[in-house]
């Protein structure tokens, strides 16, 4: 995540403030992600699927409440304002499904 961070900062740097809280917000909902989902392996290994679905929904939920406003004040969604969300938040799955993988083999 801070990869990520460091590298869309030297690519958006007007986007400073954004970039920040999407990474900020995208490492707690993955961190979440990832203690719900262990806790769902150990206990509720036959409604793991619903717990990872629970968890992407929220995430996409806090974009459309949170994000999603903010970017269209001007009445245009860019690409770069699209990516300030999507790529901390592809990098947060990515992370959930390698540590999972690794930890639960």
């Amino acid at each position: 995540m801070p990869l990520g961070l460091f590298i869309q900062l030297e690519i958006l740097p007007a986007s400073t403030h954004f970039l920040f809280v999407s990474y900020g917000i995208n490492s707690l909902l993955a961190i979440i992600a990832l203690f719900l989902l262990s806790w769902g392996i150990h206990n509720k290994k036959e409604n793991l699927a619903t717990l990872y679905l629970i968890t992407v929904s929220l995430k996409l939920v806090i974009y459309f409440f949170y994000f999603h406003p903010r970017f269209e004040l001007d009445g245009v969604l860019t690409r770069s304002e699209f990516f300030i969300f999507f790529i901390p938040y592809a990098i947060g799955l990515l992370l959930e499904i390698v540590v999972l993988a690794r930890r639960y083999k």
